[in-house]
């Protein structure tokens, strides 16, 4: 009986997913951005007028350099000189006895101030004057370093904030919108777009909660996808987009549902400065399909996709892709959605134009100290640490990459070591859930680092 239970479950599961690529997925909320006032106080230096000087007759007033020749005559007793107030501007007249004209005052600090030069003394008979010396504008002050702050909020019409999560609406359609704590309201985000698969809800992406079940009895409990693991990290600080599907078995299509992310991006767009360059698809099963179909249809707009287990049938969805398209995959071959997730990434490759390929590019495993791993996939409440720090020993998880590739892009496939969690006889849908892995690898935070390597 147990193991009727089973075949048919895993039957439903595949019929599922030959259409839409059964799956899963979790989702997320998100941010707001500021801006600075970088601008200088423009100031001008104003030159003093040089006093004149008191008898003989005057020659014309000294110009910039030197002053014009005077009459001659006999020299006469010094005129009253100015006292220069600053080095900008004080007019010596030679000839006679020279006379001292008042210096500029000081120019004003700011950006480039275009300085004035102090008016030259009236020279004695028989004199000549050379002009005031230019008063210099001093470099202007800094502009003042963002301190926008924006609080916590629910209201999907108001900025986003460190902390934010919350659940909004765009066509009729439902969508999370998770915001890390670290954040930061002043610097442009990168925004990510994740998928849950099929029969799966847009919570279990996000959060893992409720678990990811199949046949009611083979569950997933650990912490979804993981991008919100990711997010909170040192390096993270993007927001999060986590959809939900509109169908009564949580599935994508091919047609209608890509203008809809592309309207869930823009409602996002409103309520915090998004990078326009760091802007990215991913999903897993049905949902690394919507990857494909959304940003193969929509060029230009995503830096890069990322799909998990699974992709577009025969991979051919981006053939007529205008601009090129960074993509980093993730399987492993228990999975049996493997040949479409290989058959997509080897096309997107060929797409792309790379030159070279593929080749070995990484490899996680028991000695990796970068913190990619959870310290209990099967765990909600895990956190990421350093791969060489979890006991027993990780499977090693291999990748490879094409690169020299149109416009800068790379393709990366993950050939990830699957999970075995629920036994041999659950070894294809195990495969599946790529999440839940024998690496303990969150695919999110090579992905992310894959992504943060082309800026």
């Amino acid at each position: 009986m147990a193991q009727t239970l089973r075949i048919a479950t895993v039957a439903r599961i595949r019929a599922a997913a030959t259409p839409a690529l059964a799956a899963l997925s979790m989702a997320s909320m998100a941010s707001t951005a500021c801006s600075s006032d970088n601008s200088s106080t423009t100031g001008a230096g104003t030159g003093g007028a040089g006093t004149a000087g008191a008898s003989g007759t005057a020659g014309s007033p000294g110009a910039a350099a030197t002053g014009p020749v005077g009459a001659g005559g006999s020299p006469r007793p010094a005129g009253a000189g100015g006292a220069p107030t600053s080095p900008g501007g004080g007019g010596i007249s030679n000839g006679g006895t020279p006379v001292v004209g008042t210096g500029g005052t000081s120019p004003v600090s700011g950006n480039g101030g275009a300085p004035a030069g102090g008016n030259a003394g009236a020279p004695p008979s028989g004199g000549t004057g050379p002009g005031g010396a230019a008063g210099g504008g001093q470099g202007g002050s800094a502009g003042a370093a963002c301190t926008k702050q924006v609080a916590p909020s629910k209201d999907c019409t108001a900025p986003l904030a460190p902390g934010d999560q919350r659940t909004c609406t765009v066509s009729g359609r439902q969508y999370y919108i998770y915001v890390p704590k670290n954040f930061d309201e002043c610097t442009p985000a990168a925004l990510i777009v994740d998928a849950h698969g099929a029969t799966q809800t847009a919570e279990s992406q996000l959060y893992g909660t409720p678990p990811f079940c199949t046949g009611g009895t083979t569950c997933w409990s650990g912490p979804g996808s993981g991008w919100r693991l990711e997010a909170e990290t040192p390096g993270g600080g993007f927001i999060i987009i986590t959809p939900s599907s509109a169908t009564s078995g949580n599935t994508w299509d091919a047609t209608t549902d890509p203008p809809v992310m592309m309207q869930m991006i823009e409602a996002v767009k409103k309520l915090a400065t998004i990078d326009e360059k760091k802007i990215y698809f991913t999903g897993i099963s049905n949902g690394a399909a919507l990857s494909y179909w959304t940003a193969c249809a929509n060029p230009g707009i995503f830096a890069g996709i990322s799909p998990n287990s699974g992709g577009v049938l025969g991979g051919a969805q981006c053939d007529g892709l205008m601009k090129p398209l960074s993509d980093i995959q993730f399987d492993d071959t228990p999975d049996f959605a493997f040949s479409d997730s290989q058959s997509s990434v080897t096309n997107m490759a060929k797409t792309n134009n790379c030159k070279e390929g593929p080749k070995d590019w990484k490899t996680i495993d028991s000695t990796t100290t970068d913190p990619v791993c959870r310290k209990a996939p099967d765990d909600n409440a895990t956190t990421l640490v350093p791969c060489n720090t979890i006991m027993p020993a990780v499977q090693p998880t291999t990748c490879q990459i094409w690169d020299q590739c149109d416009g800068g892009t790379q393709v990366v496939f993950c050939k990830v070591a699957a999970g075995t969690m629920h036994g041999m006889a659950n070894a294809a849908i195990d495969g599946h859930i790529i999440y839940e892995n024998s690496t303990n690898l969150n695919t999110p935070s090579i992905a992310w680092r894959f992504f943060k390597s082309l800026w």
